[in-house]
């Protein structure tokens, strides 16, 4: 009876809040651009190539723009989460996969390894420019055997590209004193465009935060007191979601708006809403808007890190960090 009785209890315990971050977490990833667009683009390069084709199914000229596309520089870009580490030294690897279903990018023969090291956490940043070993290009690296990274990417699509040609890159962190051990995967899209509507997606970026209806700026440490909510929302930034086109299956145009999204995040306490903005099935669009709870099981003053990650919704993503003290 008493087990039942710890079962019930147990299960009548609060779930901890995704908002609330006291572990090691990979809270958000992007790549700049987040998006390249092949222009102009042949639709035959898809159909010869996707769904199991190969390359030398390929006319030469496509083959060339292809690997061309292949070449442009990129960014990736994460946002890494520690705060009972105290600066200590995380592990990680960073690699590429062509398949979409390989859930930790190490099929063998189907992965490329990207770079891997040592670094505490924060924002970190690697460079896929090809000006350094370490830098690869992300579309031109080559798998074991010898195919490019973005060519396989296209054979294994089953939709031949029409949604954007998906590369799946995996971060891996550890911690070398814990048992911490997580991935965090980003896609990277290549687009063809198919009509000249279409425009490379553009990274979204937050034009700043309000903290009780006021401009909070990056440098503003403020001081919060007690176990009283603090009300925090984005600046407006409607005028910043883009309209853009995408391909129906008929490949006719549809013409759609972004619908930004706000994750909220905090190192003490919680958040009242873990994701806002977005656009429903009924064209409503929900408030861009949080409320920070502070744990008042804590007894002693703190220092709150708070994380807004936006996404609009086609693989862009972007974050902004403000700062707090708080004393019960």
């Amino acid at each position: 009876m008493l087990s039942l009785v710890l079962a019930l209890a147990a299960c009548n315990q609060p779930l901890p809040s995704p908002t609330g971050i006291v572990d090691l977490r990979v809270i958000a990833a992007s790549f700049e651009p987040p998006e390249v667009l092949i222009s102009p683009c042949d639709p035959r390069l898809l159909v010869s190539l996707g769904a199991g084709g190969s390359a030398s199914q390929l006319p030469p000229a496509l083959l060339a723009q292809l690997l061309a596309i292949g070449q442009r520089p990129l960014t990736y870009r994460a946002l890494v989460v520690d705060p009972q580490g105290n600066g200590r030294p995380l592990s990680y690897r960073l690699r590429a996969c062509a398949n979409t279903g390989d859930r930790e990018c190490d099929n063998t023969d189907d992965f490329v390894e990207l770079r891997s090291g040592s670094l505490p956490a924060g924002e970190w940043e690697f460079p896929l420019d090809g000006t350094a070993p370490e830098r690869p290009l992300l579309g031109t690296a080559l798998l074991p055997d010898g195919q490019p990274l973005l060519l396989e990417a296209l054979t294994q699509d089953s939709s031949r590209g029409l949604g954007g040609i998906r590369i799946p890159v995996m971060l891996e962190v550890k911690a070398s004193d814990t048992d911490e051990h997580i991935f965090a995967q980003k896609l990277m899209v290549v687009q063809c465009q198919f009509f000249p509507t279409m425009r490379q997606n553009v990274t979204p970026v937050l034009p700043g935060m309000l903290l009780r209806g006021e401009p909070w700026p990056e440098e503003l440490v403020p001081e919060f007191k007690g176990s009283a909510e603090v009300a925090m929302e984005p600046a407006d930034f409607a005028e910043l979601e883009e309209p853009y086109t995408v391909p129906s299956l008929q490949l006719t145009p549809v013409n759609l708006v972004e619908s930004w999204k706000i994750a909220w995040y905090a190192t003490l306490g919680r958040m009242s809403s873990f994701e806002t903005g977005g656009t429903n099935f009924d064209g409503k669009t929900e408030r861009q808007r949080s409320r920070w709870q502070p744990d008042t099981t804590v007894k002693e003053p703190r220092e709150v890190t708070f994380y807004f990650v936006v996404r609009d919704g086609r693989g862009g993503q972007s974050w902004l960090t403000r700062r707090a003290k708080w004393t019960p």
